[in-house]
């Protein structure tokens, strides 16, 4: 039953990482549309001046790739060793926060979200750091 329970992970994780790697692909190739369509939009529109609003699709399709290789990392680690890796888990979360508050509206925000959202940035941060300085130089790599 243990073999059988172990060659059923293993072969679960190369469909979530073959899946995973399908939608990064794809990710990408979208992010380098959007910047190939969004420039040329934007030049012909207001020329070479800075506008923050052409380029937000563009980040929030970036944070999504790096959300996305966060993960793979994490379902790669966990077939290599079997064991999850804490830290990965609060990178994952901390750039998902990052990508939250990149989508929020500056000017139409609900107080309470963004104290939430404080909030959960200092956990995090908090438990990043408690991890860091209890593992030695060598677990950290």
């Amino acid at each position: 039953m243990e073999k059988a329970l172990r060659t059923f992970e293993k072969y679960t994780c190369y469909t979530l990482l073959g899946i995973g790697m399908f939608y990064i692909t794809f990710q990408i190739i979208e992010l380098l549309w959007l910047t190939v369509t969004g420039l040329i939009k934007r030049i012909q529109d207001i020329g070479f001046t800075y506008a923050p609003e052409y380029g937000r699709s563009m980040i929030l399709l970036f944070f999504n790739v790096l959300l996305a290789l966060e993960i793979l990392e994490t379902v790669k680690v966990f077939e290599k060793s079997h064991e999850v890796k804490i830290r990965i888990i609060l990178m994952v979360c901390m750039i998902a926060v990052s990508r939250k508050i990149l989508m929020l509206d500056i000017f139409e925000g609900n107080p309470m979200s963004e104290i939430a959202l404080a909030a959960l940035i200092i956990a995090l941060s908090a438990g990043y750091y408690l991890i860091n300085k209890k593992l030695t130089p060598k677990e950290q790599a």
